[in-house]
């Protein structure tokens, strides 16, 4: 009777340990990492903007494009929320 038990119980407990373990390393490497969000940069047009470089959300220091101005997130068709970096 313990045999069968064994036979039967341990290999899905060796698969849902297996199972957990490979889903609490994924979740580890997502959550450590900065998203990097594209920037972009308003242009003559005042609701057009152009992608200039990648940017995060997170940081203290303004993400500005080369020429030193401000670059900001492009969530429809309007360039509105400003972006920033964590090292200037």
């Amino acid at each position: 009777m313990k045999t069968k038990i064994f036979k039967i119980v341990l290999p899905m407990a060796v698969v849902a340990l297996g199972l957990a373990g490979a889903a609490s390393t994924s979740a580890m490497d997502k959550s450590g990492k900065p998203v990097a969000i594209m920037g972009y940069k308003h242009i003559a047009n005042p609701n057009s903007c152009v992608a200039v470089q990648e940017c995060s959300n997170t940081g203290s220091f303004n993400c500005t494009a080369p020429d030193g101005s401000q670059l900001f997130a492009r969530p429809a068709s309007t360039c509105l929320t400003p972006l920033k970096r964590d090292v200037q």
